[in-house]
């Protein structure tokens, strides 16, 4: 299944310190942005674990030429100039590359709960239209103001969307799997009147109390500004939006059914060890150990591309690349599963296992 990548973007390919041409680059003298010309011909020969936070993650989700790649990047030129660059780099490895600006996410603190609020307004939309497109949306959260990560990860909990993250020190990808975490979507229903309002427009403070004398659980989720008005705090206006998209989504898919022949039935694997991955026995054994798996085989196309993706949801199919020591053992996985949905979970699964 092609993915949709939200990444953020900070500023480590200007900060980071090494031999890079403007190493030092420090937006609080400040100094001029190095040239775009001269950040594009050192980024085609850096190492990407070092050149960003960024690159350190992305080049390490197996890019493919089915996935788009969109870069949010903070209301400053310093986020501009990174995201711009990134996109030079990363463009010939997607299909598409998409730079979304977070309006009013900048360095000032009276200004960032609005930048939150269009942190959450662009990733919403962008996860809704990766899903209308049949599109796995999923999260790069390394890079930018560490509020912004925060939020993010919120949203890939609720959302059912896997974040990926590599921390400075980190070697190898983190990724923080699927919660089994919900918002009450019904709280939003019930009270949508009210959402509705106070994010229609701005509300007078006087006007918002009268709403909140009768429904005092609304409380925690509003906030009161210097100008007279009350608004969805950032939070409230994460909880509110993301509710929105759940309810649009409809009710989640459930396991599929299992097969019950036991685990030895399902493995039509030889058990030669010629040029196979060590351990490459006890993976495939735990895979067909799984109730819905109805089969496993050998695939060679599966050389490519994602570890796990699937490659026929009609029939619950799914491909799993098995991987150690630099050898590969690409496997055609059955299930039971039937549709997209269905697909996703099983596939989500077994990345947990990769």
């Amino acid at each position: 299944m092609a993915r949709e990548i939200l990444c953020t973007v900070g500023t480590s390919l200007l900060t980071n310190r090494d031999n890079r041409p403007w190493s030092g680059w420090n937006p609080r003298k400040p100094d001029p942005l190095p040239s775009a010309e001269e950040v594009d011909k050192w980024l085609q020969k850096a190492n990407m674990e070092t050149a960003s936070a960024e690159t350190n993650t992305l080049s390490r989700l197996e890019l493919s030429e089915n996935d788009t790649l969109v870069l949010l990047y903070s209301d400053t030129p310093e986020g501009k100039f990174c995201a711009e660059r990134l996109c030079a780099l990363f463009e010939s490895k997607v299909s598409h590359v998409d730079l979304e600006k977070i309006g009013r996410l900048g360095y000032g603190a009276a200004q960032f709960t609005s930048g939150l609020k269009a942190l959450v307004d662009v990733v919403i939309k962008r996860v809704h239209s990766a899903r209308e497109r049949f599109k796995e949306p999923l999260f790069c959260a390394t890079g930018g103001f560490k509020a912004e990560i925060a939020f993010l990860n919120l949203m890939g909990a609720l959302l059912g969307i896997e974040v990926y993250y590599i921390h400075e020190l980190h070697r190898e990808l983190v990724r923080l799997p699927r919660l089994p975490l919900s918002w009450d979507a019904e709280f939003v229903a019930k009270h949508e009147d009210f959402f509705h309002w106070i994010d229609e427009e701005p509300r007078k403070s006087v006007e918002v109390e009268s709403w909140l004398h009768s429904r005092p659980e609304l409380r925690d989720l509003v906030e009161d500004a210097d100008d007279g008005y009350t608004y969805l705090s950032a939070a409230g206006d994460l909880l509110y939006k993301v509710a929105k998209e759940r309810l649009s989504m409809g009710p989640r898919a459930i396991w599929p059914k299992a097969d019950p022949r036991p685990a030895a039935e399902k493995n039509h694997l030889s058990g030669v060890e010629h040029h196979r991955p060590p351990g490459w026995k006890r993976f495939v054994e735990r895979i067909c150990s799984i109730d819905c798996v109805t089969s496993v085989r050998y695939d060679q196309t599966g050389y490519g591309g994602p570890r796990v993706r699937i490659i026929d949801p009609e029939k619950g199919e799914i491909l799993v690349r098995y991987e150690r020591d630099n050898k590969m053992l690409p496997l055609r996985v059955g299930t039971t599963a039937r549709g997209m949905a269905q697909c996703e979970l099983v596939a989500n699964y077994l990345r947990k296992l990769c």
